[in-house]
C-alpha cells in the first residue's frame, strides 16, 4: 500500500496536466466546468466534471486534451535536457516521464467519447468518425495496462531529442 501513495505522488505532477488538459479544452470550447480535482489518493487520481460539450469536435478534444498537451510539454521538457546531465535537466526529464506516462487518456474519457457519440448520432451523422477514435482510446488504455506507455515516452523522448531539437536550435 505505500508503495502505491509513494507512485502516486512521484507521477503526481502527471496527473495534473492531465486534468488541466480537459479543463482547458473545456474553456476553448465553451463547455461549463462544474468541479475539478487534479489530484487525489484514489483509485481515479482526478477529474473535471462539465457539462456535454456543444459539438464532436469539441467533446473530442477535450477527451483528447491529455494526448495532445501532455505529449507536447513532455517533448518540450526532452528538449531541454542535454547530454551533460545536472540537476535541472534531471528534473526535465523526470517532469518529462511523469508528463508523459499520464498522456494517455483514460477509459473514463472513452467513455465519455462514446457516450457522446452514441446520443448525438442521428443529430449529426458525422459523429460516426469518433467511433475509431474511442476504439484508439480503449486500446491505448488496454496497452497502458501492459505497461507499453513507457514505450511512448522513449518515443517521445526519441522524437524530441532527434527531430524537435532541431526545431528549436532553428529559432
Amino acid at each position: 500500500m505505500k508503495l502505491y501513495y509513494f507512485y502516486a505522488l512521484l507521477t503526481a505532477p502527471g496527473i495534473v496536466v492531465h486534468e488541466l488538459s480537459h479543463a482547458l479544452f473545456c474553456v476553448l470550447g465553451g463547455v461549463k466546468i462544474h468541479k475539478i480535482n487534479l489530484f487525489r489518493f484514489q483509485k481515479v487520481a482526478g477529474y473535471v466534471v462539465h457539462d456535454e460539450p456543444r459539438g464532436f469536435i469539441s467533446s473530442w478534444l477535450i477527451s483528447f486534451g491529455p494526448l495532445i498537451v501532455n505529449s507536447y510539454l513532455a517533448m518540450f521538457l526532452f528538449v531541454q535536457v542535454r547530454p551533460i546531465y545536472n540537476l535541472w535537466d534531471l528534473l526535465f526529464m523526470y517532469l518529462g516521464v511523469v508528463i508523459a506516462l499520464q498522456a494517455i487518456p483514460s477509459n473514463g474519457d472513452a467513455n465519455s467519447l462514446l457516450m457522446m457519440a452514441n446520443r448525438n448520432f442521428w443529430k449529426n451523422p458525422l459523429v460516426i468518425l469518433l467511433y475509431p477514435f474511442v476504439l484508439i482510446l480503449y486500446i491505448l488504455n488496454l496497452l497502458k495496462r501492459l505497461y507499453l506507455d513507457w514505450a511512448y515516452v522513449i518515443f517521445l523522448i526519441y522524437i524530441a531529442q532527434n527531430y524537435f531539437i532541431n526545431y528549436v536550435k532553428l529559432l
